[in-house]
């Protein structure tokens, strides 16, 4: 699921200069429910954030590590809600626009994951991570093209991680070939194959003996 993202963005939210609420008692539970997002009770950290926002409707990052925590525990459709209540108070919070982005992934809402993915890149969050999935959800929709344009931003990246260029090119492969160029398809997945990416080697006996 990619979650790194997520973690790190919990981590810059309980740096001191990052929190935005002057109200001491609402901070003392944001701080906890941080905490606890580390320690993998996300349940106890949804409780805290939920009590910082009774304390400060304004909270931005409390909304946003709310949305983090349910997001863990898959109720997307939960962070979907807080992530867009963040983005109210700011609009122009590409890490959020990227979070609530995963969520309408995961909740099959690919026109409106595309839209917060191309903000998020707009923003500068995570290009290849974000050009990957935005990709994954064109196929989703078929727009077979539009997704090969992205899969090529990763691919060629002089700077791009192996296991992202690997899943670029399975996604690229598949791609190829819903558009009938089997040949074409075939070697990319032949290549993530290569780079150890696991997934590739079932679509190479399905689509390409």
């Amino acid at each position: 699921m990619n979650r790194i993202l997520f973690i790190i963005a919990v981590l810059l939210m309980s740096i001191p200069g990052f929190s935005q609420s002057n109200n001491k008692k609402a901070m003392e539970y944001y701080d906890n429910g941080c905490d606890k997002v580390f320690k993998k009770d996300y349940t106890g950290a949804i409780a805290d954030f939920s009590e910082a926002i009774k304390r400060d409707s304004g909270f931005i990052q409390a909304y946003e590590n709310r949305g983090v925590a349910k997001f863990y525990l898959k109720d997307n459709r939960g962070a979907f809600a807080d992530y867009t209540r963040a983005l109210r108070i700011n609009p122009n919070d590409y890490n959020t626009h990227g979070r609530r982005g995963w969520a309408e992934f995961y909740l099959q809402e690919y026109r409106e994951a595309i839209a917060d993915f191309t903000k998020a890149i707009e923003g500068g969050r995570n290009g290849e991570q974000y050009y990957n999935i935005r990709g994954q959800a064109k196929y989703y929709l078929q727009d077979y093209n539009g997704a090969i344009a992205d899969f090529n931003r990763v691919i060629k990246s002089w700077s791009g991680e192996k296991y992202q260029k690997s899943k670029a090119l399975y996604w690229r492969g598949l791609s190829k070939i819903n558009l009938g160029q089997k040949d074409n398809g075939c070697l990319d997945l032949g290549k993530a194959a290569d780079m150890g990416y696991s997934e590739a080697n079932e679509a190479i006996q399905k689509h390409c003996k």
